[in-house]
C-alpha cells in the first residue's frame, strides 16, 4: 500500500524535476515525483530504481507514496499545480547525506564502484557524471555510514546514450581498467535474474501512471519493450572495457 504523505515543506534545489520534499506517515521524508515529470520518466525512474534494488545496489529506498486531495489543495510551494492528488514516486531522504564530490571517491570500495558502473552500462544510464569541474552524479554520500546511495534513473534506456561519453565521464570510471572478464559472468547472471522480477515491479505501479481514459497508453513503451532492451542490450556487457 502507498504511504500517505502528511505534509510538504518545499522543493529540492537540485535536479531537473526539482522533486517535492514531503513528510510521510511512516516518519520518513521523501523526494516526490509525479506530475512534475513526464510519464515516461516517472515509469523509467521507478522500474530502474527497483531493478537496482533487486541487484543489491545501494539505492536510496524507493516507495510509492499517496498525495491526499487535502494536502494538494492547500500546498503553497512553487508550481503547486504539478502537485496533484494520487500515487507518486517517493525516494526516501537519507539523513545527513549530500551529493558526492570527487574527494569522497577514495572512500568507496572498488567492488561497489564496479557494480554500479556495470549496472549503469547495462541500463544505459547517461546521468551519473562527475569530474573536477563538477557534474550531475546522482549519487549521495552519507558521511556517517561512509556509504553511497544511488538516485534518479529517469533517463535510462534512452536512444541518445553515448557509450564514449559514458566511459569518459561516469563518476566511477576510474575502476574500468580493474574490471576482470570473470566479473561479467557473475554480474550478468545477477542482472538477468533481476529481470525475472520485472513483471512484479511493473505491477507494483498504479495504472494511472501508464494508462489514461479509454486505456490509452500514456507512455511510449511497454513492459515487453523494457524486458527486450535489458535481455538483449544494444551494448555488450564487456563493451565497457573497450577504449
Amino acid at each position: 500500500m502507498p504511504i500517505e504523505l502528511v505534509s510538504i515543506t518545499g522543493r529540492a534545489e537540485n535536479g531537473k524535476s526539482r522533486p517535492f520534499f514531503c513528510e510521510a506517515a511512516d516518519g520518513h521524508f521523501y523526494f516526490v515525483k509525479k506530475d512534475n515529470v513526464s510519464h515516461d520518466e516517472l515509469v523509467t525512474d521507478y522500474l530502474i530504481s527497483r531493478l537496482a534494488e533487486e541487484c543489491g545496489l545501494p539505492v536510496a529506498p524507493v516507495r510509492l507514496v499517496n498525495i491526499p486531495k487535502e494536502l494538494a489543495a492547500h500546498t503553497l510551494v512553487e508550481k503547486a499545480e504539478t502537485f496533484l492528488p494520487g500515487v507518486a514516486f517517493g525516494s526516501q531522504r537519507i539523513s545527513f547525506a549530500d551529493e558526492i564530490r570527487s574527494a569522497h571517491l577514495r572512500s568507496i570500495d572498488e567492488e561497489t564502484k564496479i557494480r554500479c558502473l556495470c549496472f549503469d552500462w547495462w541500463v544505459r544510464n547517461p546521468d551519473r557524471c562527475l569530474d573536477m569541474a563538477g557534474g550531475d552524479p546522482n549519487v549521495l554520500w552519507d558521511p556517517v555510514l561512509q556509504n553511497i546511495f544511488l538516485i534518479d534513473h529517469d533517463e535510462c534506456l534512452g536512444p541518445a546514450f553515448d557509450p564514449d561519453a559514458f566511459k569518459r565521464e561516469h563518476v566511477f570510471r576510474d575502476v574500468r581498467p580493474f574490471i576482470e572478464k570473470a566479473f561479467f559472468k557473475k554480474w550478468r547472471t545477477r542482472f538477468e535474474s533481476a529481470i525475472y522480477n520485472l513483471d512484479k515491479i511493473w505491477d507494483e505501479m498504479p495504472a494511472e501512471w501508464t494508462k489514461g481514459p479509454g486505456r490509452k497508453s500514456l507512455i511510449s513503451f511497454n513492459r515487453q519493450d523494457v524486458a527486450a532492451r535489458l535481455i538483449k542490450p544494444k551494448l555488450a556487457p564487456d563493451g565497457i572495457l573497450s577504449t
